[in-house]
C-alpha cells in the first residue's frame, strides 16, 4: 500500500528459476500495464487505484519448465492533504483556542501546540500558559502512512488568573464531584490538601490534576 505516485519494491521469494517475468495489472480493467524481467524490480504506479501482480518463473534445466505465483493486489491512495485553522481569531484574553481540521484523505492527526504540548484529537482545544505568538501544525496520516502538513501563527492572550473554590461535592459525578485549581497563565504548580488534622490527604504539581474527596481509597468526611 502506498501513495499516488508510489514506485513499489517487490520481493522475489522463489526456490528456483533462472529467469523472471513480472506482470502488472490495472485489477479494475484487468489490463496489462507492465512487465520486468528483473529479478527484484521496482515499478512506478502514478495513478491511484487498485492493481494486481504475479511472477512467472522460467527454468529450462528442470521438468518443470514455468511456475507462476499467483495474483496478489497492491493498493495506490490518494496523498492526504492537511488543512488547519484556529480560533478565536483575533485572540480573547484567557479564551482557549479552538483549532479546526478540514484535511482530506486522513484518518489520523498529530497536532503540535508550539509549546510543548501535543493531541492525536482531530480537533482538540488548547489552553496556552502565557500571551505570545506560537508556531503550531497539523500532520495528517492515512492509512498507509502518507503524512502531509499545515502550519499555523496563533495569537495568544493569557492574562494570569487564579480560583480555587472552597466547596465541592466528593463522590458524585459531574464537574462539582472534583476539586481543582483554575486559572490562566498557570506555568508551575505545587498544590496540597490537608484534612483538619494536617494530614495530608492530595498534592499535586500538575495543572489538570483534581482531587475527588478519596483518601486511601475512602470517601474523605466533609470537614
Amino acid at each position: 500500500m502506498g501513495c499516488a505516485p508510489f514506485t513499489a519494491s517487490f520481493q522475489n521469494n522463489s526456490l528456483a528459476g533462472i529467469t523472471w517475468k513480472w506482470e502488472f495489472y490495472d485489477a479494475a480493467t484487468n489490463t496489462l500495464i507492465g512487465t520486468s524481467a528483473d529479478f527484484e524490480p521496482t515499478f512506478l504506479f502514478p495513478n491511484i487505484g487498485s492493481y494486481k501482480y504475479r511472477l512467472i518463473a522460467f527454468d529450462p534445466t528442470t521438468c518443470n519448465l514455468v511456475d507462476t505465483s499467483e495474483f496478489l493486489t497492491l493498493q495506490v491512495l490518494p496523498k492526504p492533504t492537511a488543512a488547519a485553522g484556529w480560533g478565536p481569531n483575533p485572540p480573547q484574553a484567557n479564551v482557549p483556542v479552538s483549532f479546526t481540521n478540514g484535511s482530506i484523505n486522513a484518518n489520523r492527526y498529530l497536532w503540535d501546540f508550539g509549546d510543548g504540548e501535543t493531541s492525536t484529537q482531530r480537533a482538540p482545544v488548547h489552553e496556552y500558559n502565557a500571551t505570545g505568538t506560537y508556531n503550531a501544525y497539523l500532520v495528517a496520516y492515512n492509512e498507509a502512512g502518507c503524512t502531509d502538513t499545515a502550519f499555523l501563527v496563533v495569537d495568544v492572550i493569557v492574562n494570569p488568573l487564579l480560583d480555587v473554590p472552597n466547596a465541592f461535592t466528593p463522590g458524585r459525578f459531574g464537574s462539582n464531584g472534583i476539586v481543582s485549581v483554575r486559572g490562566f497563565g498557570i506555568s508551575k504548580k505545587a498544590w496540597k490538601i490537608y484534612n483538619r488534622w494536617g494530614q495530608v490527604v492530595f498534592e499535586s504539581t500538575t495543572k489538570k490534576s483534581g482531587w475527588n474527596g478519596y483518601y486511601k481509597g475512602v470517601l474523605q468526611p466533609t470537614d
